[in-house]
């Protein structure tokens, strides 16, 4: 049987690029909420982002569906790019209730999350480059990582809701913040199932 390496080098730069992209959106997003008073352009670039991950993920489908032997698992790729497509959808999803919800003001809390889901994506950049080179223990170390940072965003999330009902003034202002602190929480629960997959990868093969 012939092993085509041409393709398997289209499945792992696809990956690699769309994890490039998300990094490039976690920038933009924390970039967005230092002051927020750019929100609306943000979010037209986080669209167009996202964009083009839908793009890699409709690329990752069509070649697996015309290629016979695959480096990996069909099943794994697909998770790995559905998944990082996932990601993406969510901080996309977050810089536009900026917009709808008519956020005008930034929080501690806001930056605190972009920073955390900035370093989630550079370290799951890294993670995908190693895949590729098969350096399986630089995934675990990685893996450890995220999961840390996705418990960062568990506590982060309880701290900054909580803090909505300590005073509250504006019952309206609280229901607004209370769903992007959830929905940005839910990201970082999302990175870290991407990294999860990766390590059930690494089980697989290592």
């Amino acid at each position: 049987m012939l092993f085509n390496r041409a393709k398997d080098r289209v499945f792992y730069q696809t990956l690699i690029d769309a994890a490039a992209n998300l990094v490039e959106a976690m920038q933009l997003f924390r970039e967005n909420v230092e002051t927020l008073e750019e929100k609306e352009q943000f979010a037209e670039r986080l669209k167009e982002l996202e964009d083009k991950g839908d793009d890699y993920t409709h690329l990752i489908i069509r070649e697996l569906n015309q290629t016979f032997v695959t480096p990996l698992d069909r099943e794994d790729i697909l998770q790995l790019a559905v998944k990082l497509d996932d990601v993406l959808d969510g901080v996309e999803a977050c810089a536009s209730r900026f917009v709808y919800f008519r956020v005008h003001q930034t929080t501690p809390y806001l930056i605190q999350f972009a920073d955390i889901l900035e370093r989630s994506a550079k370290y799951l950049h890294e993670a995908f480059i190693a895949l590729e080179k098969r350096d399986f223990s630089t995934i675990r170390k990685l893996s450890v990582e995220i999961n840390l940072l996705e418990n960062e965003g568990d506590r982060l999330m309880r701290e900054s809701v909580g803090s909505l009902f300590e005073n509250p003034t504006d019952p309206i202002e609280l229901i607004k913040m209370k769903e992007i602190y959830e929905k940005l929480e839910g990201v970082t629960d999302t990175t870290e199932d991407l990294a999860d997959v990766m390590e059930s990868v690494v089980m697989k093969y290592a």
